[in-house]
């Protein structure tokens, strides 16, 4: 696929995905959809994927839906087809087989920070403007985030954020744990390698296997997600990369993973 709205580069085990609307501050329309759905097709057939960052071009990682296109549409079957098209790709970056970390920078609100919270980590500029900021426009959250906000960051928080509107930089961010960590503008690539160094040689199914773990786990009782974690681990026991890691620990040697 030619991609317009996004850029993409594969480094190694890791995609880079940038949204590439700087001009509207990289606002996700129907064409942005259709392009992440289209590069999430070759993440997931690719077994050399461990990491996949989205971050954002110009001066914003992403400050949300884009008005200008089919979401605002005067048609209600045009906004339900954008809808769903939009439901479905955040469900599936959500629960990608891989670690996805969120780069933010700049305004983040809105459908951009839905976006980042369907990420596994989100590492910031300690200057980014982040928050909900539907209810300045008189709108609510339709992308989940008036569900994953207070799971994230508590119930009384997230009112907080969600009744006002109000926007907060990088290091409250870090503070109230919306974000896993904020630096210095000049720092924030690397800060993201720095994750991404410890993760590059672990086994890519365990990595994919503890992300249903813990997203599923989250919303079962403790006895179902119990019951989850032992039916997962009976699973990766019948791998290719399972039995290469005990072979690599008996021979007092670094594991060769192959995702399979």
């Amino acid at each position: 696929m030619n991609y317009t709205d996004i850029i993409v580069e594969k480094k190694g085990p890791v995609v880079w995905i940038t949204l590439n609307k700087p001009q509207r501050k990289n606002a996700l329309g129907r064409q942005t959809f259709l392009e992440l759905s289209a590069v999430i097709d070759d993440i997931e057939k690719d077994a050399t994927v461990v990491a996949v960052v989205i971050k954002g071009a110009g001066d914003a990682f992403c400050s949300g839906i884009d008005l200008k296109d089919a979401a605002s549409s005067p048609d209600p079957a045009e906004r339900l087809a954008f809808k769903r098209l939009a439901d479905k790709v955040f469900a599936r970056i959500e629960n990608l087989g891989k670690v996805v970390i969120a780069m933010i920078h700049g305004y983040t609100m809105a459908g951009g920070l839905e976006l980042a919270m369907l990420c596994d980590m989100i590492i910031a500029d300690e200057n980014v403007r982040v928050g909900d900021g539907h209810i300045r426009t008189g709108i609510i959250p339709n992308g989940g985030g008036s569900q994953r906000l207070p799971r994230l960051i508590g119930i009384m928080k997230a009112k907080e954020l969600l009744y006002t509107g109000e926007l907060i930089d990088g290091k409250e961010a870090e503070r109230i744990g919306l974000v896993n960590r904020a630096v210095p503008g000049d720092k924030l690539e690397n800060a993201v390698e720095a994750v991404i160094a410890k993760l590059v040689d672990k086994a890519p199914l365990a990595l994919g296997a503890l992300k249903v773990l813990v997203n599923r786990g989250m919303e079962s009782s403790l006895e179902s997600a119990l019951e989850l974690e032992a039916q997962v681990v009976k699973g990766l026991q019948a791998t290719e990369d399972f039995r290469e890691s005990m072979a690599a620990f008996s021979e007092k040697r670094k594991p060769v993973y192959k995702g399979r």
